[in-house]
Order: C-alpha cells, then structure tokens, then sequence
C-alpha cells in the first residue's frame, strides 16, 4: 500500500511538472523546450551556477540551468528534456540542494542526482541507476542563438587524414575526440567501436556510438579521449568490410576464413588512427591506452599485441569478435594475439550476455594469461534479462573497477 501510495505521488508529480511546461510559451534548443523566461545565475554564486547540456544515456537530449543559488544552499533549477518514446520534450523548475560537489533535487520524488567531476563537467545519475548523463557547461545567451542540436554532443568530431588507400583514393577516418582540461600535449586513449548485431542492416553503419562517462573518467586521469571509426563506419570515408559473408546481405560470415581477415582488417584501421594521431603536436608521444567494446574489445586486445612496448593497458568491455554461431577458433585465435603484451588487461563482463557467456568469455580470458598478460576479469549483474552485452551503459557497475585501473597504471 505505500509503495501504491508513493507512486501515486509521483505520477501526480510528473503530471503537475508536465503540466507547467505548456503553462507558458517554451523555446526549444533541438528536441528540448526552455521557458522563454530562463535566465541563468553567474558562475560566481556557485559552480554549479549557469546551464550545463548534455544527454541522458547518451540519446537523449538534457539541459540543466540553475537560476539561482540561494543563501541556504538551495538553488532554482530548470530541468528540461528531450522528447522520448512516451511523447514530447518537457521542462519544469525545482529546488535543488548544493551540498559540495552535489546538486540533488529537494523533492523525494524526483530521484535526479548531479556530481562535479574533476574535468569541470557535471555527472548525473537518475534514480540510482536508471539513467546516466554527462553535461558541459555552456552560456544560456549563445545555446539560445543556435538552438540546434550540436550542443548536446559532449565529444568533438574531427577527421584523420590517414596512409590508408581504397579504390585509389586516400581514406579519411572520423573520430569523436574529448580533451581533457589543461595543456597538453597529452597521453592517448583510444576506444574502439563493436560491431552493429549481426551486420544485416547497413542503416547501422553510420551510426556514431561513444560513452561520454567512459571518456570524461578517462579526461579526470589526464588520457585525451578517442573514439575511432574503422573504414564504412561512422563518418569515415571507405567500406565496411569486417568478416562479412559472400552474400553481404547475410551480415557477418561465421567462417573463420572469412572472419579472421575482417579482423585483421580492423586492426589496419586502428594502427592508422593511432599513426595519424601520432603527427599531432598537442598529443604525446609515448604509451597510449587502448580499449573498446565487443569487437572493440579484441581490437583493442590486438593493437596491444602489436605494438605490447607502446601500450599502457587495456580496457576490454564484453570483448568477442563472434558470437554463438561463429567458429569457436575464431575467439581463442584472435585473444591469442595479445601476443608478449604483459601489461595489466580489465576486461568487464556481464551475466546473461546474448553473444558471450561468461564461461565462452573466461575461456578466451584464459589466452591473455597463457601469454603473460595481467589480465583482471569484473564480472557483473543488469537488472532485466539478457542484458549482460549493455554493461557500458551503466556506468555504476564498472566505475570503481575502471578508476582503480587506471590508477594502477599510472602507478
């Protein structure tokens, strides 16, 4: 019955909040309304003072403007998203409480959690685990004059003009890059990309993935921050071409003859990146971090190998190359490949992943150790069923490990 009764609150809630977003006439800036009266409290009332963009799980659209900062610690605060599944955009102003490095909404039902980072941008956290965002502070007057939807993109796009050559033509690969504060030149990261699920829908090749809370744990370390996007993917110019079956529109070939090239081909893309990144002035020169997600994750495994002197270490979210009905020597060969790599391997895992069991996962583990690598395997729970390949997306089960690596290899 309280559970009822709580919930009801909170419907209730939700609906008065809903409701005085078309109490009066809203601007938008992309997908997200703001009350045309919005102003913003200067900077020197509170770090957390003025308007911070940014997105929810990395889709959808957030702004964050806190009006004013109170004596008692108590700031007015504008929250306003994005449209989802379940309708429109909407926007509503609460209190908040500024507790430190913590602006936490005053309402009990209203469960939004916002925390400083070291990089100067703020972390929110939605009823405990359920959502995740990363904002950048940016001036409400200039949002306003462009309100399109550039601002919410937290990292950079750029392009690198690389050795690659296809059809003739020399290949540009796209990257989304985060720096980190201060001056460099500074240390890479490179973190990779997975594939798009079984490979039948081109659509998913242009699509552009990143952890924004990834990239912004790795700024607080000094790491400045890229994802790449091998040839056909993203924005980067050339064909997807990664172990594709001979009839393209089967998705990705299960035959290791097929397979392992595309691979290979993956790994030629990496070090191209890398090669590029290497001729800039405001990145350093010596060991680089790698790490990467399902695929990404054995490109990541297979950079280290290639070059094991100029690898600080790895990070290996879900890694896998093919799943259940892929030849089960692709896996161990391509894990195989971490080569005289000795340094430190965190590889994340979760339960009741569809691709990789966590005994398939321990097996592959299992080469990185035969060949000398410090590998560390963190295993870990999502809530729903058959969600254990989506750990990147919640950061609250893997943030603690990745910060100790991290710490680790800077010891």
């Amino acid at each position: 019955m309280q559970m009822l009764k709580k919930l009801m609150r909170i419907v209730a809630l939700l609906f008065i909040l809903s409701s005085s977003a078309y109490a009066q006439e809203s601007v938008f800036v992309g997908n997200v309304p703001l009350p045309n009266d919005a102003i913003e409290a200067e900077e020197v009332h509170s770090k957390f003072a003025g308007t911070w963009v940014g997105q929810w799980d990395g889709w959808r659209n957030h702004i964050l403007i806190i009006e004013q900062v109170n004596d008692d610690g108590f700031a007015d605060v504008i929250y306003a998203v994005g449209s989802d599944l379940n309708g429109a955009g909407r926007w509503f102003r609460r209190q908040a409480k500024i507790e430190g490095d913590d602006l936490i909404f005053a309402d009990d039902g209203f469960p939004a959690h916002y925390r400083m980072s070291a990089t100067g941008r703020v972390r929110g956290v939605f009823d405990a685990d359920k959502g995740f965002a990363v904002l950048e502070r940016q001036n409400l007057k200039d949002v306003l004059a462009l309100p399109d939807e550039d601002w919410f993109s937290i990292g950079q796009q750029e392009y690198l003009q690389t050795d690659l050559i296809e059809e003739g033509k020399p290949i540009r690969l796209n990257v989304v890059t985060y720096p980190p504060p201060g001056e460099g030149p500074f240390p890479v990261a490179l973190i990779h990309h997975g594939s798009t699920g079984s490979g039948t829908r081109p659509s998913d090749f242009d699509l552009i993935w990143t952890s924004d809370w990834l990239a912004d744990m790795l700024n607080e370390h000094g790491w400045f921050v890229v994802f790449p996007y091998r040839r056909g993917r993203g924005l980067s110019d050339g064909q997807y071409d990664e172990g594709f079956a001979l009839d393209r529109s089967k998705g990705y070939s299960p035959e290791a003859a097929l397979s392992l090239p595309g691979a290979e081909r993956a790994l030629t893309d990496a070090n191209a990146a890398l090669a590029a990144l290497r001729k800039r002035l405001d990145l350093d020169q010596g060991a680089i971090l790698v790490g990467g997600i399902s695929r990404g994750g054995v490109v990541a495994i297979m950079q280290a190998g290639s070059m094991p002197t100029e690898v600080a270490g790895v990070i290996n979210f879900v890694g896998g190359w093919t799943g259940k009905k892929g030849d089960p020597s692709i896996n161990p060969t391509l894990f195989n490949r971490i080569g005289s790599f000795d340094g430190l391997v965190l590889s994340v895992y979760g339960e009741e992943d569809r691709f990789y069991s966590i005994e398939h996962s321990k097996a592959n583990l299992a080469e990185l150790t035969a060949r000398g690598a410090q590998s560390e395997l963190h295993i870990v729970k999502l809530p729903g069923y058959g969600n254990g390949h989506r750990v990147i997306t919640m950061p609250s089960l893997w943030e603690d490990q990745v910060d100790e690596f991290l710490r680790e290899i800077s010891r």
